[in-house]
């Protein structure tokens, strides 16, 4: 297929997904553009886009997270990031990944058995904060920030537009730490600004779009579909890494 196409392919459905979710751009879109992009650049592209999709999605919605709880898990995953990426040098990517595969796995199958309005009893600021700075250093490792506060979301008991609020905007700014650390480490690669002037348009077409069909999907709904898309990324995370730690 051509590479061009590919691309817009690829943009066009995670920025669908990340529309109507509010999450799993990278994850969607990461292994396509590897294999067809160097690293550096496809990595670029992807935290560009997906901060794109994050933002418009947030502007798109005017839903803000609670500012006591955006603050108690974005600074926690601030330091927790950096903790990550120093303990790549000591633990095993690979055998991380396969941990968190399996655990949204069992997450998403456990509180599929749980009636739609659970909410965990400890939900607080403190909890917040603890699962920030996890998925900070997720994120450092493996690359997975946003995992955890997903899956936290859906059982704080708030309601779709608050869960959206709170792990995109946590989201968003890992991805803008991220990719600022990345461009003062790489310099800007040369083919990235034609495609972003081919991606751009298409993640604003596409996230309009998972928008527009997030606004028609009740709670129960909204619930199965994240908690499919969490499986899915767990499924897809495992089987992608178990040949490697095997190996």
């Amino acid at each position: 297929m051509n590479e061009t196409l590919l691309l817009v392919l690829c943009i066009g459905c995670a920025g669908l997904i990340s529309g109507l979710t509010g999450f799993a751009f990278a994850l969607i879109a990461s292994g396509t553009l590897l294999s067809i992009r160097s690293p550096v650049e496809a990595t670029a592209l992807v935290l560009v886009c997906s901060t794109v999709s994050q933002v418009i999605s947030i502007l798109r919605l005017r839903a803000w997270p609670p500012r006591n709880t955006a603050f108690a898990m974005i600074l926690p995953g601030l330091v927790g990031a950096p903790i990550g990426i120093h303990l790549l040098h000591d633990l095993d990517p690979q055998l991380i990944k396969v941990a968190i595969g399996a655990f949204l796995i069992l997450y998403s199958g456990t509180v599929a058995l749980l009636r739609a309005d659970y909410r965990v009893a400890f939900g607080n600021p403190w909890s917040d904060g603890a699962v920030g700075f996890l998925g900070g250093v997720l994120g450092g490792i493996a690359g997975l920030s946003g995992a955890l506060p997903t899956a936290w979301s859906l059982v704080r008991g708030w309601e779709p537009r608050t869960q959206r609020a709170v792990y995109q905007s946590f989201t968003l700014v890992m991805q803008v730490w991220a990719l600022a650390i990345l461009l003062w480490l790489d310099p800007v690669p040369p083919d990235l600004v034609g495609d972003l002037a081919l991606a751009l348009p298409v993640v604003l077409v596409s996230v309009l779009a998972g928008l527009s069909l997030f606004a028609r999907i009740d709670q129960r709904r909204f619930r199965t579909i994240v908690l499919a898309l969490l499986a899915a990324i767990g499924l897809t995370t495992t089987a992608l890494a178990l040949p490697g730690l095997l190996g």
